[in-house]
C-alpha cells in the first residue's frame, strides 16, 4: 500500500482546514495508517503544542482515524521557519506495487513506565520493544530502517528539563538497539549522556507534556510497498555542513546543478533535522555566543538551522529541532529526508 504525503502550511496552532481537505481527497476509508510531524509557533510552556495536538486528533477522531496515527509537534519557528506539518498516510490504491523499495511507515504505542525509569537505562528495552513492533506494522527489517522517530513523556519530578533529555537520550539509544544501530550492553547508566561516541545514527526523540504514552514512528523503504517516494538519512558532524545532506540527496537520486545546488529541490517533499552544537560553542573553530546569556541556545540553533534548510531546499517549511542527544556526533545533525522518484 503506498505512502502519500502532504505538507500543510499552518494558519494558526489549531488549523486543521487544510488536514481536512487532504483526508477528504485521500478519503479516510482508504487511509490505513497516519504519521503527522508538525512544527507550530509558540514557546515550550505556552501550551502551543497541546492545542496542536488536540485539534488534530479531535479531527482525526471524527473519521475514526486517531488510533491508526501516530503524531510528533514541537515548536520553535524562529529564523525562516514556517509554521507547518507533514502528513504521511498509507492510502489504499488499485496501481501495481512494483519491485522497486519505497517508502513504509509503521507506528507503535505503549504505556510509560514508571515516572522513576523514564531517564534510566531500562528504559531502553521499552523503546526496543515498541520500535520492533513499530518495524512489523511497516514489514521493515532494521537494514531497511532509514528513521525511527520516538515520543516519550516528559518527566514530571526533580529537574524536568534535564531529566527529559536523558530520557531523550536512551529512546535514542534504545531505538538504536532495535535496528542494530547499538548494542544493548553498551547503554548503562555510566554511558548515558557520557560517552560521546555512542549515538545511534537512524533515531530521533522528542519529549514534552503532549505526549501521555510511548509512541514510535518507523520511516524506511520495502520493496512492494509502491508509490513513488523514498526515505533516505544521515548525519553530519557540524551545525552548518550540508555536504553530508548533499551527499544523501544525490545518493537518492537528486543531481547539482552547476553551482553546486540541488537542480529540483521540489523533489524533496520532506526534511526533518535535528541540529546540535558543540559544548564549547565553537563553529569552525571560532567563538560564537550561543551559550552566553540571553537568547537560548536552542533558539539561535533553529535559527540558523532554518536558514541552513532554506538555502539547500529552497522552502522556508522545513522541519528542524535542538539537541540530537545520542543520535549522531556531538555538535552535529541527524536528518531525514523523503524524495520523489520516477
Amino acid at each position: 500500500m503506498p505512502v502519500e504525503l502532504a505538507r500543510l502550511v499552518l494558519a494558526s496552532q489549531t488549523d486543521t482546514d487544510g488536514l481536512a481537505k487532504q483526508l477528504e481527497a485521500w478519503g479516510p476509508e482508504r487511509v490505513a495508517r497516519m504519521a503527522l510531524v508538525y512544527k507550530v509557533e509558540g514557546e515550550y510552556e505556552d501550551g502551543s503544542r497541546e492545542r496542536a495536538r488536540a485539534a488534530v486528533y479531535a479531527l482525526l477522531a471524527r473519521h475514526g482515524l486517531d488510533s491508526r496515527a501516530e503524531m510528533v509537534t514541537v515548536v520553535g519557528c524562529e529564523g525562516l521557519a514556517t509554521p507547518f506539518g507533514y502528513v504521511l498516510a498509507e492510502v489504499a490504491s488499485d496501481a501495481p506495487a512494483g519491485r522497486s523499495k519505497r517508502l513504509s511507515i509503521g507506528i507503535a504505542r505503549g504505556a510509560p513506565p514508571d515516572d522513576a525509569d523514564l531517564d534510566r537505562a531500562k528504559f531502553k528495552s521499552h523503546v526496543a520493544k515498541l520500535t520492533l513492533k513499530a518495524m512489523a506494522d511497516a514489514g521493515l527489517e532494521a537494514k531497511d530502517v532509514v528513521t525511527v522517530l520516538v515520543n516519550t513523556p516528559q518527566p514530571t519530578t526533580g529537574d524536568k528539563g534535564m531529566r527529559g533529555r536523558k530520557a531523550r537520550a536512551v529512546a535514542a539509544l534504545g531505538g538504536g538497539i532495535a535496528i542494530g544501530d547499538v548494542e544493548a550492553g553498551a547503554v548503562s547508566e555510566a554511558s548515558i549522556m557520557k560517552k560521546a561516541d555512542l549515538f545511534t545514527r537512524r533515531v530521533q526523540t522528542f519529549t514534552g507534556p503532549t505526549v501521555k504514552q510511548v509512541e514510535v514512528i518507523v520511516l524506511g523503504n520495502r520493496a512492494g510497498a509502491g508509490g513513488n517516494l523514498v526515505a533516505c538519512a544521515c548525519v553530519s558532524d557540524d551545525l552548518t555542513d550540508m555536504r553530508p545532506l548533499k551527499r544523501m540527496l544525490v545518493k537518492a537520486g537528486l543531481e547539482l546543478d552547476r553551482d553546486g545546488e540541488l537542480a529540483k529541490p521540489e523533489r524533496v517533499v520532506a526534511m526533518m533535522i535535528k541540529s546540535g552544537v558543540r559544548p564549547d560553542g565553537l563553529v569552525h573553530g571560532l567563538r560564537t555566543t550561543l551559550f552566553e546569556p540571553g537568547l537560548p541556545v536552542e533558539k539561535h540553533v533553529r535559527a540558523a538551522q532554518s536558514g541552513l534548510m532554506a538555502g539547500l531546499l529552497a522552502t522556508s517549511a522545513a522541519f528542524n529541532t535542538f539537541d540530537p542527544v545520542q543520535q549522531c556526533p556531538v555538535g552535529g545533525s541527524a536528518a531525514c529526508a523523503i524524495v520523489r522518484v520516477g
